[in-house]
């Protein structure tokens, strides 16, 4: 089984324009969303942490997320992803903005594609645990900022996971149009993480066939299932693949900044979307 880069789901979901929220532009004729108290939230730790910081970096940008949030309270913002379709989908929503203060750039958060001392200020939502190495992409942030810059930080607490500190697997039948996936979803502790797994299975199976009739997975496209990859017939199995995912409590995220020659400002735990998140503030030592 290979593993494959978490960004590559993300490219995936962009180019098949399933994402919600900021990945769908506003044009002229729909009628704008009022943003919802968890999106308020977001978006006032954010601005609170970097309002009035001149070079901005937004690492993950995805499609826009804080960098739409803090164009117009920032000098220069920059953001940087690895997913081409993810920046389309920014650069689509930074210009239905009107925003002129951004730039995006493609590229990996462990090797980041700037000189050293660049940044003042660098928020990172969500994206720590999108990467199977997050000591090396605190490194590099850590040498493209300068010293005392400020870094906001959003991240899931991973205790809300594994509440009894216990490892577990989840699995799920997920159907996406023909393709149906059997994944597999390890929580894992000591570290933390998530291995995700992935069996895609031939649709043209009798075996695919008499799971792709279900209702509910029809209707939601998604059902948790007591399938296991032990039960998928070798003939009925298309491909494999597997990522690995990063998660944090509170205490291992501010090591994991620590590492990186950041110091905490600030930390606490609230619930944002339905799952309690690390709200952080660190500054660049030195």
């Amino acid at each position: 089984m290979r593993q494959v880069p978490t960004w590559h789901t993300y490219e995936r979901l962009a180019a098949q324009e399933r994402l919600e929220g900021v990945s769908a532009s506003p044009t002229d004729t729909e009628e704008k969303q009022s943003p919802t108290p968890d999106e308020d939230k977001e978006r006032a730790f954010f601005r609170s942490a970097l309002e009035g910081r001149t070079q901005v970096l937004d690492l993950g940008c995805g499609a826009g997320g804080p960098l739409l949030a803090l164009a117009d309270c920032v000098g220069t913002i920059w953001g940087l992803d690895a997913a081409p379709s993810m920046l389309a989908l920014a650069r689509r929503n930074i210009a239905a903005r009107g925003i002129t203060n951004a730039a995006l750039v493609r590229g990996l958060a462990e090797m980041l594609p700037f000189a050293d001392a660049v940044f003042d200020g660098v928020v990172v939502s969500g994206t720590l645990e999108s990467l199977s190495d997050p000591d090396a992409a605190l490194a590099e942030l850590s040498r493209v900022a300068v010293p005392g810059a400020v870094v906001a930080n959003l991240e899931w607490d991973f205790r809300y996971f594994v509440p009894d500190g216990e490892p577990r697997i989840e699995y799920w039948l997920l159907l996406n149009r023909e393709q149906l996936v059997l994944q597999a979803r390890h929580y894992l502790v000591d570290p933390y993480g998530i291995r995700d797994e992935r069996y895609v299975l031939d649709p043209d199976s009798d075996f695919a066939k008499a799971l792709s009739d279900d209702e509910e997975l029809q209707a939601e496209g998604r059902k948790a299932t007591d399938l296991t990859p032990e039960h998928i017939p070798r003939e009925a199995l298309l491909d494999c693949f597997y990522d690995i995912e990063a998660h944090f409590d509170p205490d291992t995220l501010r090591e994991a900044f620590e590492r990186a020659s950041f110091e905490v400002v600030r930390q606490h735990v609230a619930p944002s979307f339905g799952v309690p998140h690390i709200f952080s503030v660190f500054r660049k030592a030195g």
